[in-house]
């Protein structure tokens, strides 16, 4: 009986020796939350900075699109910030002018100019298959994605003497209809009707009333009375006006039931004709708003004071400064919005989390 009570005290043991011995493997395979975390923050240099030309955007919270020339050819790249790791997608002859992605993400349209007077339109999906291309007679084109239906865009080209015409492009019919709208510069407002600003005719302003307009029967709508610039995200409308001719100017977002949602004031600064709207993205889904304010009033032409980095709560209406610092510079920002891409190229990236800024672009030689 004895040796049996020893025999099961060493089997004990055993088993405590063995379970210590196996838990240290099992925390190495699994990283804490923590750690995972910390890794997510950890950006690479992953860019070549020769050749590099752009980023164009986010694809995913961790990817990007990526433009370069090799070889005289321009290449499209999809690239991990976070592993480094990238997969060439499309090339086209090097007459690219720029690129755009779809609101979800899953499209790319490219537009080229491969001869004078003339524009090339290409849409890929994110493994480079084309799913639509068309050559355009054009001095100049502007474009806009519909948030309500990504299969459709308005496209808008210019005569050399700036008359235009406005198009409904369709990606899956594949077709390109004209669209009779009295401003070249529209975004979609819904699936089936468009925003513009109804500027003047007769005499100079910088401030127009904003007019909703059904592409099906042509029937119009004013939306607000008078706006100096706008832009229609999916859960609302950015209107930004002011109640006084030179400012301050109020940001107000507007819901699709025409309700306000909420509205802040700032000093805009201004420019010859008109005033500067400075950068901004709207992280949807989440309905924060990122964007730089002037630290000071005064002309932007002049100006040598800073700009703040701000994001806007369009729901509960709170602010929070997020740089108080950094130089005016396109600014795009992940879907989840993390961290945001930077810069005239998008060639930086902010991590709101923690506040630092990364430089994407790795010189030829330099470590990772």
């Amino acid at each position: 009986m004895k040796k049996k009570k020893i025999s099961v005290l060493i089997f004990f043991m055993m088993c405590i020796v063995w379970l210590s011995a196996c838990q240290p493997e099992e925390t190495q395979s699994s990283p804490s939350e923590k750690e995972k975390a910390h890794k997510k923050e950890m950006m690479v240099k992953t860019l070549p900075a020769e050749g590099f030309i752009e980023n164009v955007g986010w694809l995913s919270n961790s990817e990007i699109l990526s433009v370069r020339e090799e070889d005289s050819v321009t290449s499209f790249y999809i690239y991990n910030v976070y592993d480094g790791s990238n997969q060439k997608i499309y090339d086209i002859e090097p007459s690219y002018v720029s690129a755009s992605l779809s609101p979800d993400k899953k499209k790319i349209l490219i537009h080229s100019s491969p001869a004078s007077y003339s524009a090339q339109l290409t849409i890929i999906n994110k493994s480079g298959e084309v799913q639509f291309q068309k050559d355009v007679p054009s001095y100049d084109l502007t474009y806009s994605w519909n948030r309500f239906n990504d299969e459709t865009l308005l496209m808008t080209t210019f005569n050399e003497d700036w008359s235009f015409q406005v198009f409904e492009m369709n990606i899956g019919d594949r077709t390109m209809e004209p669209i009779d709208v009295e401003q070249p510069f529209v975004q979609w407002h819904s699936a089936s009707s468009v925003l513009y600003q109804d500027w003047s005719k007769d005499e100079v302003s910088v401030s127009a009333p904003l007019i909703a307009q059904n592409i099906l029967d042509g029937e119009k709508e004013m939306i607000v009375e008078d706006s100096i610039h706008f832009d229609q995200f999916n859960d609302s409308l950015l209107s930004v006006f002011s109640r006084e001719e030179k400012g301050p100017f109020t940001y107000q977002f507007i819901h699709p039931t025409g309700e306000i949602q909420s509205e802040f004031t700032v000093d805009l600064l201004s420019r010859y004709s008109d005033w500067l709207i400075p950068y901004y993205d709207m992280i949807e889904g989440t309905g924060r708003l990122i964007t730089f304010v002037a630290n000071e009033p005064g002309s932007f032409d002049t100006y040598a004071g800073t700009f703040s980095l701000k994001g806007w709560d369009t729901n509960s209406g709170q602010e929070e400064v997020l740089f108080d610092d950094l130089p005016l510079e396109p600014i795009q920002c992940s879907p989840d919005g993390e961290s945001c891409l930077y810069g005239n190229q998008l060639e930086k990236v902010i991590n709101l989390k923690n506040s630092s800024i990364v430089q994407l672009l790795k010189e030829e030689g330099a470590d990772m």
